[in-house]
């Protein structure tokens, strides 16, 4: 399950630096502790997630899956720039979508392992660090390991 799990991980990574860089920002991995320090002592917005897991349901090769994903902005006192960005990742992640699961953590990407599909899309509370607001959008979903 290990390499199944990467895949996702990867999969979702891709998906993730796709979003940030077309809103025109950085993608921040929260377990990243160095680069999650550097941000929070910065005035830069980024989009920011978490892979929190997956687990057999009931058994191999079903699985279900749960991450984060979400916008850090400063000087934003009406919270339009963080709620248009939260926007853009509920978007993304629409219930019912579907999506192949690849390695992508190579140089090259490996081939279709299986599929992923969204079923839960929820926004988060806000959080505050000092001056700058985080918000989070939780995603839930199943998907199905091939071979």
């Amino acid at each position: 399950m290990s390499d199944f799990t990467t895949a996702l991980k990867s999969t979702l990574d891709k998906k993730g630096v796709d979003l940030a860089a077309a809103a025109g920002l950085t993608l921040i991995d929260l377990d990243d502790l160095v680069a999650t320090s550097e941000l929070f002592h910065t005035n830069r917005n980024a989009l920011v997630w978490e892979f929190s897991g997956i687990s057999p349901e009931p058994t191999d090769p079903l699985y279900g899956f749960y991450f984060k994903m979400g916008a850090r902005t400063v000087s934003d006192a009406a919270n339009y720039n963080i709620l248009r960005l939260v926007d853009d990742l509920s978007a993304a992640f629409e219930v019912g979508a579907r999506y192949e699961i690849h390695d992508l953590s190579g140089v090259v990407a490996g081939p279709l392992v299986g599929t992923m599909y969204i079923t839960d899309v929820r926004v988060d509370p806000q959080m505050y660090d000092k001056d700058s607001g985080i918000r989070m959008v939780s995603v839930s979903g199943k998907c199905i390991r091939l071979g």
